[in-house]
């Protein structure tokens, strides 16, 4: 007989080894299960066995305990004697056939159920003992449901492998046909050594391909690695604002200078949110979600939104990303902050307002200024001469006329003047200060009040204190005028000093404001209307913004923003400035 081991690489031969294996699997088990059946058949009997010879026993002992009795118990003494016997021995029933009387019977039928009885004479005449089976029935049913089990078991499991034989051969001719794809056996390798030889050579030649496919990936990783480096460094040191939305309108990246601008919180995580749900139901963003739902470019559109109370101009450029077959993939949007830009355009054409003002009035006041130098001239002439009382009084009124009319000339004039302003390094709040104590040194009927913080800019004192006065005197008359109320003066340090004015005088209305910086606009009646033009030209000079609001009946705040820098023009700037 030739040996497993020479055999040659076929799957008929593998598979009768496959059966004949099994086939001494099943026979193993059906002879341990038989033995097993025979041990507990065996056990059984004895079991039962024991239980007879118990009962026996019990039966002798309990004929002894009647035979006990006297021969003159009575039927009572004999039941109660009967009943001890049961309850102590547990024995069903006891009956006993007297001669000559009826018997007596102790416990349930005989008749009820299936018993084991055993008979044994007494003095009073034949004693049946009835004992329930029930235990020796149990043990016995046990032991016939444990072998039909195990049987039918052991039938089941032959089926089942004879059934499953296939699947269990199919994988194996499987990986033998497929081994022989990869290379013909030696001579005499048998099924095992030939599918363990190639089994091996497979997993060494994965390794090796592992190994290349690690060195491979290790490569492309640090090509990714750099390219995110290089990304994030690019994205990272944009000075506009970022923003990368996928196609379903989702965050992918926001940069530190996009939190900047949108004043986002710096532990914003954006990666996962909505454009909405990550900066708010905002202009910009509604602007930047149209942009991703219709998916064209957006050039350089501006957008106004409110931040903090103060309007923040954003100019937005959005760019779609497609794939080759032209879906968009996502749009990326870069934005800057235009808001300083508009202030400083706002600036130059408000300097320029000024400017054109200043030499429009510069023009009129000196055409003026030389008529009301002769009309007052004819005027003092003529006061000279002897003439009728009612005259005299007509040309007092009206030299008096003109020489108010001279006054506003030479308000106007002073206004239109070119300044020259000599900065210096000056203490803002020393400075308001003093401005302040001389109107508190003229008995105020109401109270100033003055918060004053350090705060240091570079200024022309003696402008800057002229503007400073005009607009505190301004909020004094506004207040006598009303009769009742306070000033209240602060100012807040820091890099950009804010100097505020609030009085609860008569008020303003808001939408008038801009019309009262205008040279000749005054609410007051006796007023020229060239303290607040005077003063926001200083300001302006000086590089600071002048702002001015109110309500009727309220009272008005004059608000003066200085510098970012603390210092409006370069330090050392001297000369001459026209508006």
């Amino acid at each position: 007989m030739v040996s497993i081991a020479a055999r040659k690489l076929t799957g008929v031969g593998f598979r009768r080894d496959i059966k004949f294996f099994l086939a001494c699997l099943v026979g193993f088990l059906v002879f341990i299960i038989l033995t097993l059946l025979m041990l507990l058949q065996s056990v059984t009997q004895r079991a039962a066995d024991r239980t007879f010879e118990q009962w026996r026993l019990i039966a002798l002992s309990a004929t002894d305990a009647i035979n006990r009795l006297p021969p003159t118990a009575t039927a009572g003494e004999i039941e109660s004697q009967m009943v001890f016997l049961r309850g102590r021995y547990g024995i069903s029933t006891i009956s006993l056939d007297r001669q000559n009387s009826p018997p007596l019977i102790s416990g349930y039928s005989t008749t009820s159920g299936p018993t084991e009885t055993i008979e044994r004479p007494t003095q009073f005449g034949t004693a049946t003992f009835s004992f329930d089976p029930g235990e020796v029935s149990s043990v016995r049913r046990t032991f016939i449901i444990t072998a039909s089990i195990s049987l039918v078991a052991t039938l089941l499991g032959t089926i089942l492998l004879s059934l499953y034989l296939p699947r269990i051969v199919r994988p194996i001719e499987a990986m033998l046909d497929e081994a022989s794809a990869l290379g013909k056996p030696a001579t005499g390798d048998d099924e095992a050594s030939y599918l363990i030889e190639t089994f091996r050579s497979s997993i060494q030649t994965l390794r090796e391909q592992e190994k290349e496919l690690k060195r491979l990936h290790e490569l492309e990783k640090n090509r990714a690695d750099d390219l995110q480096r290089v990304t994030a460094t690019l994205t990272r040191s944009l000075t506009s604002g970022f923003i990368a939305i996928d196609q379903s309108g989702r965050l992918v990246d926001l940069n530190q200078a996009a939190k900047e601008i949108l004043r986002l919180p710096q532990t914003l995580d954006p990666a996962g949110r909505t454009v909405r749900d990550a900066l708010g139901d905002t202009p910009f963003a509604r602007c930047l979600h149209r942009a991703v739902e219709a998916g064209v470019p957006v050039s350089r559109q501006e957008v106004v939104q409110e931040l903090a109370g103060e309007p923040l101009v954003i100019g937005l450029t959005t760019v779609p990303l497609t794939d080759e077959n032209s879906r968009i993939l996502g749009v990326i949007a870069l934005f800057a902050d235009l808001t300083p830009v508009r202030q400083l355009e706002q600036r130059l054409r408000d300097m320029q307002t000024l400017a054109d003002l200043g030499e429009i009035s510069a023009g009129i006041a000196h055409e003026f200024r030389n008529s009301l130098s002769t009309i007052l001239g004819y005027l003092k002439l003529a006061g000279r001469d002897l003439l009728p009382e009612e005259t005299q009084n007509r040309l007092r009124n009206a030299e008096e006329e003109a020489t108010l009319l001279s006054g506003a000339v030479e308000g106007l004039l002073s206004f239109a003047r070119p300044m020259r302003l000599e900065f210096h390094e000056t203490d803002l709040a020393d400075l308001v200060r003093g401005v302040v104590d001389r109107f508190i040194g003229q008995q105020q009927a109401f109270p100033i009040t003055v918060d004053l913080e350090p705060a240091t800019v570079q200024a022309d004192p003696t402008l800057l204190s002229r503007a400073i006065e005009n607009l505190i005197r301004n909020a004094v008359e506004s207040v006598r005028q009303k009769g009742a109320g306070a000033v209240d003066v602060s100012l807040e340090g820091g890099t950009s000093p804010v100097l505020r004015i609030a009085d609860s005088g008569v008020g303003l209305d808001p939408q008038e404001a801009p019309r009262l910086l205008l040279p000749f606009q005054s609410d007051k009646p006796d007023g020229m209307g060239l303290g607040l033009p005077l003063a926001r030209k200083i300001i302006m000079l000086h590089g600071g913004n002048l702002q001015l609001s109110g309500e009727p009946g309220a009272g008005a705040v004059v608000t003066v923003t200085f510098g970012a820098e603390g210092a409006p023009v370069p330090a050392g700037a001297e000369g001459t400035i026209r508006i």
